[in-house]
C-alpha cells in the first residue's frame, strides 16, 4: 500500500481557538453582519478568522499572511475549500474596509453581546479601564470621522503616536464592551461617555437589570456619577487623595474610637490582609458610602517615596548636627535663641531629636607659638548638641498611614438580597486585576505586535480585531480553569501543578502536537496525529467538550 506524506502542519493549539471560535457560532454571525458579495471568493468571516489565528501564532498582524496561510491546515482550521492565495493582502484590507464601513464598533459590540449569551456570564458588575497603545505609522485619512491617531503621554509619561483601547469585562475579565478611541482621549470625559454606550448595549441586549460599575479614580466626577445612576447602575470607585471628603475620612479614621473591622483576607494565601471602616458623605449632591481600607502590603511607589523622605531627613539631620558642631556660640544667651528657633524649625517626621547648650571651656587660640612655660588662656564657648534618634513607632505609623485609601461607592448596603459591606465592595474593587490582566494581552508582542496598515480606519479595525481575540482567549481560560481544581490541579510544562492555568500555559501543553497530511492511493487525503495525545491533552479537550476530531 503505497500511502504518501503530503503536507506537515504544526498546528498545536490553534485547532482548540478554531473549534472554540466556530462553538460560539461567529463566523455565522460576522457573515450575517457583514454580507460579502457571493462573487467573491473569501468571506469577511474568513479573514477575520485568519488575522485573529495569525494573532494567537505569534505574528505580526497582516504581515505576510498569505505565506503564512501556506503553513498551516487552512481548511481544517477555518473551512473546506480556502485557498491561501485567496489571504492576499489586497483581499484583507477590503475586507478590513468592509467591516468598517459596516460599523465595526457595532459588529464586535453584537459579537461580545452573543459570547455573553452563549456562555451564560454574569452581569452583576463590570470592571473599567482604559490603555494605550504605540503605532508608527503616518495615518491619512479624508474622513474627518476616522479614528484620530495623536501624539500623547502614555502611562509612563512618554510623549509617542498612539491610539487608546477602553474596556469593560466582568470578573473573568471577558470584554462586555470594548472600543477603540483617539489616543489623547482623557479617562474623566471617557468614563461618564462609555457607561451610557453599555447601558445602550445592555437594553440591546434585553438585560436592563442594575449592575456595578467599578473603575479607578478617574472616574470620581460629578459628571460619571449622573451617567452611573442614569445607567441604572451603581458606582465603585478609588477617591482622589486630593478630595475633600477623602482627606476629611481619612484625618478621622486615626482618631483611637474608630471601630476597625477585624483584620481579613481576600486570597487565597500568601494575600494581603485588611481592616476596613465606612463612613458616609455627599458628593455635588449624590450621597456616597465612604469605605477607608488599611492593607498590610504597602504600595510600591508609596513605601518607595516613604523610604527617600526618611533617608533625606536623616541626611538633614546630619548635616545639622555638624553644622552646629563647627559654629560654636560665645555667649549663653546667644546660644539659648539659637536653640529656641532650631526647635521650632526642625520638624521632623520618622526622627526623635533632642537638642541642648552644651558649655564648654577651651584653650583659646592665640596667632603665633606660644610662650615657654606661659599657661594657656581659657576661653568658655556654649554648643547645640543634636542627639537624633529613628523614631520606630513615628515609622510604623507613617507607613500605616500610607497603606489606607478611600473606596467612594453608591452600591446600597443590601442589593438583590445580598449584603453588600464594605468587605464585600472591596472585593469588587480588587476586581480591578481582571481588566489590568486584559491589558497585559493587548500589549504582549506575541500577541499584538506593530500595527502596519496604511488607513486609521484599518487601524481602528485592527484594534476591534484585537478586542475580539481578547475575548475568545478569555472564554477559553476560563472554561478550562472551570475543571482544573486545587484537588485536580493540571500538570504543566515542566512538571508544574497548575490550578488556575493562563491561556499561555496550556498553550504550551499542545507546542508539539502536528497534523500529517497523507495521499492515499485512491487519491483521498487522510490526516493524523504525529503522535498520540498526551493525557493532560486529552483531558483538556475532554474538558472543552473537543476530542481528536478539530485536528483529523
Amino acid at each position: 500500500m503505497n500511502v504518501q506524506v503530503k503536507k506537515v502542519y504544526r498546528n498545536y493549539y490553534l485547532n482548540i481557538i478554531s473549534a472554540l471560535f466556530k462553538k460560539l457560532g461567529l463566523p455565522q454571525l460576522i457573515d450575517h453582519l457583514v454580507p460579502v458579495d457571493p462573487q467573491c471568493q473569501t468571506r469577511v468571516s474568513d479573514a477575520v478568522q485568519a488575522i485573529i489565528y495569525n494573532m494567537f501564532d505569534g505574528r505580526q498582524a497582516l504581515v505576510h499572511v498569505e505565506r503564512w496561510a501556506q503553513e498551516i491546515d487552512l481548511e481544517k482550521l477555518i473551512r473546506p475549500g480556502l485557498h491561501p492565495s485567496w489571504l492576499n493582502d489586497d483581499a484583507l484590507a477590503r475586507h478590513l474596509d468592509r467591516l468598517y464601513e459596516a460599523g465595526i464598533h457595532n459588529v464586535i459590540s453584537t459579537c461580545l453581546i452573543h459570547i455573553y449569551r452563549k456562555e451564560g456570564l454574569s452581569l452583576r458588575a463590570f470592571h473599567a479601564d482604559t490603555t494605550d497603545k504605540t503605532v508608527y505609522g503616518a495615518y491619512e485619512s479624508v474622513s474627518s470621522e476616522a479614528l484620530r491617531i495623536t501624539h500623547g503621554y502614555n502611562r509612563h509619561h512618554r510623549w509617542q503616536k498612539q491610539i487608546g483601547f477602553g474596556l469593560i469585562g466582568n470578573e473573568d475579565g471577558i470584554p462586555f464592551y470594548g472600543d477603540v478611541h483617539d489616543g489623547n482621549l482623557p479617562d474623566k470625559t471617557w468614563n461618564p461617555e462609555v457607561l451610557s454606550h453599555v447601558h445602550e448595549q445592555l437594553k440591546q441586549a434585553k438585560m436592563e437589570d442594575e449592575w456595578i460599575y467599578v473603575a479607578d479614580s478617574a472616574a470620581m466626577t460629578k459628571d460619571t456619577l449622573a451617567q452611573t445612576k442614569a445607567a441604572n447602575a451603581f458606582l465603585i470607585t478609588r477617591g482622589p487623595s486630593s478630595l475633600r471628603i477623602v482627606k476629611r475620612a481619612l484625618a478621622e479614621a486615626d482618631s483611637p474610637h474608630i471601630p476597625w473591622s477585624d483584620p481579613f483576607t481576600l486570597a487565597e494565601r500568601n494575600g494581603a490582609t485588611y481592616r476596613v471602616w465606612e463612613t458616609s458623605s455627599t458628593y455635588e449632591g449624590h450621597p456616597v458610602r465612604l469605605i477607608v481600607v488599611e492593607s498590610s502590603a504597602l504600595d510600591q511607589r508609596k513605601g518607595k517615596t516613604l523610604e527617600k523622605e526618611r533617608t533625606k531627613e536623616a541626611e538633614l539631620l546630619r548635616e545639622e548636627q555638624a553644622h552646629w558642631e563647627r559654629h560654636p556660640f560665645s555667649c549663653r544667651e546667644d546660644a539659648e535663641q539659637a536653640l529656641a528657633s532650631l526647635k521650632t524649625s526642625l520638624r521632623p517626621r520618622f526622627h526623635q531629636v533632642k537638642a541642648a547648650v552644651e558649655e564648654i571651656v577651651r584653650p583659646k587660640k592665640r596667632r603665633g607659638r606660644p610662650k615657654k612655660g606661659a599657661e594657656p588662656e581659657m576661653e568658655t564657648r556654649y554648643l547645640l548638641r543634636l542627639d537624633v534618634e529613628f523614631d520606630q513607632n513615628a515609622w510604623e505609623q507613617a507607613r500605616r498611614k500610607a497603606s489606607r485609601f478611600v473606596l467612594v461607592t453608591t452600591v446600597p448596603e443590601e442589593w438583590k438580597g445580598q449584603q453588600m459591606d464594605a468587605q464585600e465592595i472591596l472585593k469588587l474593587y480588587k476586581g480591578q486585576i481582571s481588566v489590568e490582566m486584559n491589558f497585559a494581552f493587548l500589549k504582549d508582542p506575541f500577541f499584538t505586535d506593530e500595527i502596519y496598515v496604511k488607513k486609521p480606519e484599518r487601524v481602528a479595525v485592527l484594534g476591534y480585531l484585537f478586542l475580539l481575540a481578547l475575548a475568545i482567549y478569555r472564554v477559553f481560560q476560563r472554561r478550562v480553569r472551570q475543571f482544573i481544581t486545587p484537588e485536580h490541579p493540571l500538570k504543566g510544562p515542566g512538571g508544574r501543578k497548575l490550578t488556575r492555568p493562563t491561556g499561555q500555559a496550556i498553550f504550551q501543553l499542545f507546542q508539539y502536537v502536528n497534523v500529517v497530511l497523507l495521499e492515499l492511493p485512491d487519491g483521498r487525503i487522510q490526516r493524523s496525529l504525529d503522535r498520540s495525545l498526551t493525557p493532560e491533552q486529552r483531558r483538556i479537550l475532554q474538558g472543552l467538550g473537543l476530542d481528536e476530531s478539530i485536528y483529523v
